[in-house]
């Protein structure tokens, strides 16, 4: 007798595969990890256990741990409610399990301190993505308002986002270092309740990382000398680029560093003293023409290829007969000559680059001008600046193999 095989008919059988936790729902914290993440609970420490009691989100310890005498001979005394707002969920009543230490006798609930913070009914999920908002969009504190309501079906106030934004943990790493000792160093006009302030920033050009960051209300040479020594205490000093601000000139040359001017800088200067010249004069044709020529010849000075090259066209400039009056003498005699080493210092040595741009570059992404001018305290600027700042250097770590902050 010939065996046959009979395949097993399929239709008959279930889609849906039960699991234990859909019939008994304190089975519920075998769940897989997208239960978790579907109430924003993915990243809570294993000895915190979210079960589905009675139609309500409970929280309880696998190991029920007394927080004054560190014994496990605990035993659960009742539970208590607490409304605590979730990613997609939103606003829930959840339940929390009390303990009794059988040795002390104390009375404790379970740790919560992974999910929330104490005295806060916002959940951290909800928190980072605030600060994800803030920092990868720069969005305002109603239009998070608005997407969290849209997006994760949450309702807050836009006071509650503040708050979160100004209590931020994200803080500036000032550990030890060794830096390349190529920098740059700017600072940026901060408005608080209606008066200029002003950031002072140092950059490594090498490290392509913020060295340090100081707020302060004056921008004098006294204050950024003090600024850079105590941020270059024990380092190597090369260079520091600078645009051509004479208090910055002042502070390097106490400090005893090599400057080097912004070509950008430079040239912004030199265009905006020949328009305003242009403006206020009445010129011939003939002069005019040789202001132009004169602009000309310093721009390919500052555009030289080789130092070597940027001399000869230097000592061109000084065999040329141009007419002599303030306006010339204060561009040639008293800029471009005095100040060449530090308009040429790039083209000496590779690793100085020409202009500002790397640190013009934090500024512009972290506080644009309409959001400079709105700050209304210290610490919501420097909270603001720090997370947008975090998120600039997660995405330029990929440049550079160094962890900077």
């Amino acid at each position: 007798m010939t065996s046959k095989n009979i395949k097993a008919p399929y239709e008959c059988m279930e889609l849906k595969e039960y699991k234990l936790s859909d019939f008994v729902p304190e089975f519920s914290e075998f769940r897989q990890s997208d239960d978790l993440s579907r109430f924003g609970c993915e990243n809570i420490e294993n000895n915190l256990i979210r079960l589905e009691k009675r139609g309500k989100i409970h929280f309880e310890n696998r190991i029920g741990i007394c927080p004054s005498c560190k014994s496990h001979h605990t035993v659960k005394n009742g539970t208590y409610e607490r409304k605590l707002i979730f990613l997609r969920i939103g606003e829930q009543i959840c339940t929390i399990q009390k303990y009794k230490c059988k040795k002390c006798g104390k009375v404790f609930y379970s740790d919560l301190s992974s999910l929330v913070y104490s005295n806060s009914n916002i959940t951290l999920p909800v928190i980072n993505c605030i600060e994800n908002l803030y920092q990868i969009y720069g969005a305002g504190l109603h239009k998070i308002r608005f997407d969290l309501k849209q997006q994760h079906n949450i309702e807050i106030s836009h006071q509650s986002i503040e708050n979160i934004l100004l209590k931020s943990k994200y803080e500036f790493n000032y550990e030890n270092r060794t830096y390349s000792g190529y920098y740059l160093f700017d600072s940026l006009w901060v408005k608080i309740k209606g008066k200029w302030n002003y950031l002072l920033a140092l950059f490594d050009v090498k490290l392509n990382t913020l060295v340090s960051v100081k707020l302060v209300e004056s921008e004098d040479s006294k204050t950024i000398y003090q600024f850079l020594h105590e941020s270059l205490r024990n380092q190597e000093k090369i260079s520091i680029g600078t645009d051509l601000k004479h208090e910055y000139r002042e502070a390097i040359d106490k400090l005893k560093v090599k400057q080097h001017f912004c070509k950008f800088h430079v040239k912004q200067n030199i265009n905006k003293r020949f328009r305003d010249y242009f403006d206020k004069n009445q010129l011939e044709k003939e002069e005019f023409n040789e202001l132009i020529d004169l602009k000309r010849h310093i721009f390919k000075i500052l555009d030289a290829k080789n130092l070597n090259d940027a001399k000869n066209l230097r000592n061109l400039l000084l065999d040329k007969k141009y007419s002599k009056n303030n306006f010339t003498i204060k561009i040639v005699d008293k800029f471009i000559i005095p100040y060449f080493q530090k308009l040429t210092t790039h083209l000496e040595n590779t690793n100085i680059p020409s202009t500002n741009n790397k640190i013009e570059n934090i500024f512009q992404k972290i506080f644009p001008k309409h959001i400079k001018r709105t700050m209304k305290i210290e610490q919501g600027l420097l909270r603001r600046f720090m997370l947008k700042l975090n998120h600039w250097n997660i995405k330029n770590k990929k440049e550079k193999n160094h962890t900077s902050f």
